[in-house]
């Protein structure tokens, strides 16, 4: 809440009782303080505008306005009892400039809540699904497996921003006044118009922004200094320290799959399947293609859980770091199985919509 100091000064000016010096203090308080600064221009827009929202705050300061006027030709009045009404004057104004600053932050918090929990549409996709939203400003997300995307029925405010949970690809359409704003866990992605794909799942051990066409700007909850500008084909991978290890039967398994500890990060390009093929893995499963290269078992397998279906639980101590390549289109889990066995030795048995790999 701004200070008592800034009140005075602002109720001063708009009895037009400030002196020079009390207009330099205030010019200062509002070149030095952004919160002033926002409550000042405010109220200077405030009163040159038909505000309807607030009418009885209009009509109590039309009063103060016209009672500083009969003031000026009561001369009459003794000056002891000028002075009372003037401070009276000053305190009413206060009091008012208080009160619409308190209900400006009520209404400004009441808005900002609502937009963040109880107005925003949820949509989620279990396993095996995939599903596309079009939202209010034109833009096209399309939805992983396992994926839960918040965000307004229409966009009001001065950016677009939304919450997404698990993996989708966005094609947003252009808005320079308006920046497109993604939060994934500990990324925000800031966009005008561009498509990329965003992959933030609490089971990774990365989250993943890869951008395909435009301009993306990434900040980071944990270093807000930061601002990583991507280029067309570029990749950012943030370490996910949430991220859990392969399920097992033997806990043993945890040591064979290094865990990140450190927050940070790197750019790549994208992940080709071959050399000169068109295929791009981080974007494969938008055209229904599980792509995978060079993936340990482990990794590939969290995958194959929000592709098929199925919990996969490693109780073969090495099966977790073997390392595959390959393409799954059609194939169901028990094919894409029988496949993974022809490169690397290890068996698996199938019970109650869980695998367990020996």
């Amino acid at each position: 809440m701004v200070n008592d100091r800034f009140i005075e000064l602002l109720a001063n000016l708009l009895t037009d009782e400030i002196g020079e010096a009390e207009m330099t203090e205030l010019n200062q308080i509002v070149a030095n303080d952004p919160e002033c600064r926002q409550q000042y221009n405010f109220f200077k827009n405030y009163w040159t505008q038909d505000e309807e929202s607030c009418p009885n705050n209009e009509v109590m300061f039309e009063q103060i306005k016209h009672r500083i006027g009969a003031n000026e030709q009561e001369e009459e009045i003794e000056p002891n009892h000028r002075r009372i009404r003037f401070t009276w004057l000053k305190v009413a104004a206060s009091l008012l400039i208080g009160i619409t600053i308190f209900g400006y932050y009520l209404l400004t918090s009441h808005h900002s809540h609502g937009k963040t929990k109880s107005s925003l549409q949820i949509t989620k996709t279990p396993s095996r699904t995939k599903s596309k939203i079009y939202l209010s400003d034109g833009s096209v997300v399309t939805l992983n497996s396992e994926t839960e995307l918040r965000y307004p029925t229409s966009f009001d405010g001065a950016t677009r921003e939304v919450y997404l949970d698990g993996e989708a690809f966005f094609n947003v359409a252009k808005d320079h006044t308006h920046p497109f704003i993604v939060h994934a866990g500990k990324m925000n992605v800031r966009v005008l118009g561009t498509a990329f794909n965003v992959k933030s799942y609490a089971n990774d051990k990365t989250i993943e922004t890869t951008l395909i066409r435009g301009a993306v700007e990434v900040t980071l909850n944990d270093r807000p200094s930061d601002r990583i500008i991507l280029k067309p084909s570029e990749k950012l991978v943030l370490n996910n320290t949430s991220a859990r290890a392969p399920a097992t039967t033997n806990k043993r398994t945890e040591n064979l799959v290094p865990r990140n500890t450190n927050i940070n990060y790197s750019l790549t390009n994208l992940t080709h399947l071959k050399a000169n093929d068109t295929t791009v893995v981080e974007t494969s499963w938008v055209n229904n293609q599980l792509v995978f290269k060079d993936e340990s078992f482990a990794d590939l397998a969290i995958q194959m859980e929000r592709w098929y279906g199925v919990t996969i639980k490693f109780k073969n101590l090495e099966a977790a770091n073997y390392r595959f390549t390959g393409v799954f289109v059609r194939e169901n889990v028990i094919e894409a199985l029988n496949a993974l066995k022809m490169v690397e030795p290890f068996s698996y048995k199938y019970k109650n919509e869980t695998l367990y790999i020996y």
